[in-house]
């Protein structure tokens, strides 16, 4: 349904990425032109400049609104930002498609209007822009990151019993009915493991849930925000959240 009076909500989590967006942004907008929407960026403490890029935008006419908050930890602390951002989103507007993308260009922006369209289909709550599935791409990620990302999906799919394929990628679509039920969760991280938090909570509720491929490429400047520390407690905290899931998912099966 191309126009729908209800349009998207972009999360956006940010932190210094002042030359990414220089491109994600506009590109984003194209691929949302014709649609009312909502870009929410959540900055993290940016030093390069990225705030008063965003608020330039904001202030010539884009619907841009730019949340800054301290972080809540060392490391990589996307949930946190996700979070906030999601919550704004649901407060102050009525959008019914939710996105989740990553503001340095790792996630392609030129992919918002497939994804929205596959989520637009009936029965469809979230969309998963996957690595792992046929015709999907990764370039330029170094070998050992890829194997760990391999060996962590595989892990959390038999561990939680999903059937997916890519539990780690952020880039995601979802309806606003999912985007409540992500608020509802006792969240117990601030870091990346939230958005595991968030996705087994949806397979959890029995949302239907489907991959399309991606093209996962190199981040354009800057350095990733996720800390050695941050891969260890994100391999432990997935085991757990591994197995509360699929014991949750038993004991609701078991209810029904």
């Amino acid at each position: 349904m191309p126009g729908q009076p209800n349009g998207v909500a972009v999360n956006l989590p940010v932190l210094n990425e002042r030359a990414a967006l220089e491109i994600v942004v506009p590109a984003i907008i194209r691929q949302l032109c014709g649609r009312r929407h909502t870009l929410c960026a959540v900055d993290g403490g940016s030093t390069d400049g990225t705030v008063e890029f965003l608020r330039g935008l904001a202030q010539a006419g884009e619907s841009i609104i730019v949340i800054e908050r301290p972080r809540p930890g060392r490391g990589c602390q996307r949930g946190d930002a996700s979070r906030a951002g999601l919550a704004w989103l649901l407060d102050h507007t009525d959008h019914e498609i939710f996105v989740d993308i990553d503001g340095d260009d790792s996630q392609p922006p030129e992919e918002l209007a497939s994804g929205i369209a596959i989520l637009e289909s009936p029965g469809c709550d979230v969309v998963i822009a996957s690595k792992y599935v046929r015709g999907a791409a990764v370039t330029g990620r170094p070998v050992g990151r890829r194997l760990v990302s391999l060996f962590y999906n595989a892990l959390v799919r038999a561990l939680a019993g999903t059937g997916l394929r890519d539990h780690s990628n952020t880039y995601r679509f979802y309806t606003r009915r999912a985007a409540r039920l992500a608020m509802q969760i006792d969240a117990q991280h601030t870091g990346p493991l939230f958005m595991l938090e968030m996705l087994l909570h949806w397979v959890c509720q029995g949302l239907s849930i489907v991959e399309v491929p991606t093209r996962y490429r190199p981040r354009i400047g800057g350095e990733s925000k996720v800390a050695l520390g941050d891969f260890a407690l994100g391999l432990w905290g997935a085991l757990r959240l591994a197995r509360r899931a699929r014991l949750r998912g038993s004991s609701m099966a078991g209810r029904s």
